[in-house]
């Protein structure tokens, strides 16, 4: 049996706690710019770009993981379920038990949270889990030179390149990356993913991919401080400043990278911490979809963290990562239900027991190639 890596299961969380760090600061309102500029602003903002690679990594994981793991169709099934978990019984109880304000259009959204992009994340993604099977079969195709000048080019075409509408603004994306939040470009990461485990390279101390990781997040950082406050004594507002803060920025890429790198060959030997991330790490996609669940995002986590700006710099970066992680383990605890509700129903064999009996089906409709 092939050995678990607890490193990557590590980042997950990891990468999740970003994402709630991003929430903190966005939706909840702890970035808040009430009068000018202030040191709290700026102090969320470094947290902000510091976590703004979360999403890269949970792309680059997928084909990481993906390129050298059987594909289990059941496995959509499952996570198709825990998404109508959230979207449908979470929208129920709130306007029927909490008696919130029906949202516009809650119904169908709930009903059906991928084609409705409920969650966006997860309609993208289903997209990339059912073609996942040919790229992968592409990819282990490659000759390793071959994987390298494909990883080169589509960091170059697809950052790089793409920088310049970003700068010009004429909201041009000749790529159709929509900004990261589309089925291309996790489908990219998930090659670039799977590429980075394919090819043979050189391993480098920890502290090297976290200097990477750093200088990458402060030169993010202090490119947006300092082009926005020229372009608004130039022109009167802010400008350009988030070139390099953006899901297909360069930089944001290479941070999602070096954690990758840095977190595969991360060694896990305590027994008792491994026990924690094998709890944890099949729950952190659910982490997502608790505080991203219409009514939680609408009316509980929206501006709930707004007043952290009058804290000063040092105690709101405090606060926002206090809050970050209770609202890890407030999501995580919710998620227990949901966890023993479908090992109760058996969610996983019923799911593998439909899908096996379809495949067998699909097998007599498109029998393998004579020779194959």
């Amino acid at each position: 049996m092939k050995e678990r890596n607890y490193g990557i299961d590590l980042l997950r969380i990891v990468a999740m706690f970003f994402i709630c760090i991003l929430h903190i600061c966005g939706q909840a309102g702890a970035m808040l710019r009430v009068s000018g500029y202030t040191g709290s602003y700026y102090a969320c903002w470094f947290l902000e770009t510091a976590a703004y690679c979360a999403v890269d990594i949970y792309g680059l994981i997928s084909g990481f993981a993906g390129v050298d793991a059987k594909h289990r169709p059941s496995r959509l099934a499952e996570l198709w379920l825990r998404v109508f978990w959230y979207s449908a019984l979470g929208s129920f109880l709130a306007v029927r038990v909490f008696h919130f304000e029906l949202l516009e259009a809650m119904p169908w959204k709930a009903l059906f949270p991928v084609s409705w992009k409920t969650y966006w994340y997860f309609s993208a993604y289903a997209g990339v889990f059912v073609i996942a099977p040919w790229l992968n079969r592409m990819v282990l195709a490659l000759t390793e030179k071959e994987r390298k000048k494909l990883l080169a080019v589509l960091f170059v075409l697809c950052t790089v390149c793409t920088m310049i509408p970003r700068v010009s603004q004429t909201g041009s994306d000749f790529l159709g990356l929509g900004g990261g939040y589309s089925f291309l470009w996790l489908s990219i990461l998930y090659v670039m993913g799977a590429c980075l485990k394919k090819i043979r390279l050189r391993s480098h101390p920890p502290a090297q991919y976290l200097s990477v990781f750093f200088c990458s997040v402060v030169f993010s950082w202090l490119f947006k401080i300092l082009v926005e406050n020229y372009t608004r004594g130039l022109y009167g507002k802010a400008l350009y400043g988030r070139v390099f803060t953006s899901y297909t920025a360069p930089t944001m890429v290479i941070c999602a990278v070096s954690l990758l790198l840095l977190f595969q060959n991360m060694k896990v030997g305590n027994e008792g911490f491994r026990s924690l991330i094998r709890f944890l790490s099949p729950m952190a996609f659910s982490v997502y979809l608790v505080q991203v669940q219409p009514y939680v995002w609408e009316y509980l986590l929206k501006d709930s963290c707004r007043h952290f700006y009058s804290l000063g710099p040092a105690l709101c970066i405090l606060m926002v990562l206090l809050s970050a992680f209770l609202l890890y383990c407030t999501c995580t605890a919710v998620d227990l239900i949901r966890v023993l509700v479908f090992r109760l129903l058996h969610v996983r064999g019923v799911c593998d027991a439909v899908f096996g009996f379809l495949g067998q089906r699909l097998d007599r409709l498109f029998p393998s190639d004579e020779g194959e």
